[in-house]
């Protein structure tokens, strides 16, 4: 029996309306003031509502969507930056994401201490970092650039700098978030065949991407969400089919 991976269920994920939000103290006051004399309330919208998923040891999940269905937010609630609303995400082991790049990179520091700083934030002990530091200068091939501060970087040259990182980290769930595409064609190619060797290490991986050969090449196993809720779940072909049957009769 497959070891489940990940588990979330009836998960609820509400984002206030940006118009609606206090910034300041008068701000807040008025809104009480309102919502008291005239009973107005906040509004706010699901961008997850009631998802359902569990993956298991050995899936490489495609997820595919319109733009706004979800797709990104479901990663990170997975993750564990956005906290549900209602609904609850359960995680069987050891989770390392590339969710947005240069997430965390402090661009006043060079590329070397960037690389310590992230690698301490998703999790790597210092020895780890420390012995994995070669690995990853080798990946990211920025010679004596990876001595310069990263406000100097292109995002090519940041794009680098994460893949190596989580690369180095081998983990056991491993989270992409539409980041393959990016950097000049000799790094795509080298990420691509990075990208291989990882469906051979991690228990799994869950990707968000517009890229449909992608997922009909690498996964074994799709969902497609539209309006924060999971509207099909299956074979990577099938799923793929179903999402371009509907976009093509919008």
């Amino acid at each position: 029996m497959a070891v489940e991976k990940i588990s979330v269920e009836d998960l609820t994920v509400r984002f206030r309306l940006s118009y609606d939000k206090s910034w300041t103290i008068q701000d807040k006051l008025l809104e009480v003031t309102r919502s008291v004399l005239h009973g107005d309330r906040p509004r706010y919208f699901k961008a997850l509502d009631s998802v359902g998923l569990k993956v298991c040891e050995g899936e490489v999940l495609g997820i595919i969507g319109p733009n706004g269905c979800g797709k990104s937010t479901l990663l990170r609630s997975i993750c564990g930056i956005y906290a549900p609303d209602a609904g609850s995400v359960r995680r069987n082991g050891r989770i390392s994401s590339l969710l947005s790049l240069g997430t965390g990179f402090d661009n006043k520091l060079n590329g070397l201490d960037n690389i310590r700083l992230n690698a301490l934030m998703l999790g790597m002990r210092r020895r780890e970092i420390e012995k994995s530091i070669p690995t990853i200068l080798e990946f990211a091939d920025l010679g004596d650039h990876i001595h310069k501060p990263m406000k100097y970087y292109s995002s090519g040259m940041i794009s680098r700098v994460s893949f190596a990182i989580v690369l180095a980290m081998k983990p056991d769930i491993l989270l992409i978030d539409e980041v393959l595409s990016v950097g000049d064609l000799q790094f795509r190619q080298k990420s691509e065949q990075a990208m291989k060797d990882l469906l051979v290490q991690s228990a799994c991986q869950l990707i968000v991407t517009h890229n449909l050969a992608f997922v009909r090449e690498h996964c074994n196993r799709a969902v497609y969400m539209r309006a924060g809720q999971i509207v099909a779940d299956g074979d990577p072909e099938e799923i793929v089919s179903i999402y371009e049957s509907e976009f093509k009769n919008t």
